[in-house]
């Protein structure tokens, strides 16, 4: 039998994750005779997404990854399979902001974010070509750097929709862009995030833990 209690991304901010996907879609979907609310179909499938990541992530790690890892030492870089398994486990992971970003575009100015998905193809193809001579520090410090300008771009799309009038998919993304401003600050920007990353999941734990309470308030009063 696999163990996956050490896996990073199986904390409990996976269940809580799924939780929160599954009760964005029943929001979305009007399950059990609620209305429906299509608006909030941006943040339920910005929610799977992160739901997909995670899982696979943490296959990548478990099985790949961090076997490696024990095997050639900290200080060593990916080779072979185990180089492809991290730059595929690196593109999930700096898909993140991207996500945000189109969401918050989808959500707040209503429209589609097309341009996200070859913004995101370039910068992680540009991060996987620099490895391993970018080095681990320099590295984080530019993903930080992406993922506070995704956020920033977020931001501005939040002010210019305020035209729009406010559902409850733009309540969420608002938690769901603090929990990324939480992280970007408090961990990515150290430059040792896999130092900070126990910091991490309480953030996104606390946070997402939040927008579950709130989507089921949200679910419940869609009657």
């Amino acid at each position: 039998m696999v163990d996956l209690r050490g896996v990073a991304p199986l904390s409990p901010l996976t269940p809580i994750l799924i939780a929160c996907a599954a009760v964005a879609w029943a929001i979305t979907r009007g399950w059990r005779r609620r209305a429906r609310w299509p608006f909030y179909r941006p943040v339920a499938l910005l929610l799977s997404w992160a739901c997909v990541t995670a899982l696979a992530r943490a296959a990548l790690q478990h099985w790949v990854l961090n076997p490696t890892r024990e095997a050639i030492g900290k200080d060593q870089p990916y080779e072979g399979t185990a180089r492809l398994a991290y730059f595929g486990e690196l593109a999930l992971r700096h898909s993140w902001p991207f996500a945000i970003l189109a969401a918050a575009v989808a959500v707040f100015l209503r429209r589609r974010a097309w341009w996200a998905l070859p913004a995101w193809g370039l910068s992680a193809a540009g991060l996987c070509a620099a490895y391993p001579d970018l080095g681990r520090e320099p590295q984080a410090w530019v993903e930080a750097g992406v993922a506070a300008a995704c956020l920033i771009a977020s931001a501005w799309a939040f002010r210019h929709g305020k035209h729009v009038d406010p559902v409850p998919s733009h309540e969420a993304m608002v938690l769901i862009m603090a929990a990324q401003l939480a992280v970007v600050v408090g961990v990515q920007s150290s430059g040792e995030p896999h130092v900070f990353w126990d910091i991490a999941r309480i953030l996104h734990g606390a946070m997402y833990s939040w927008l579950l309470l709130y989507q089921v308030r949200k679910f419940m009063e869609a009657a």
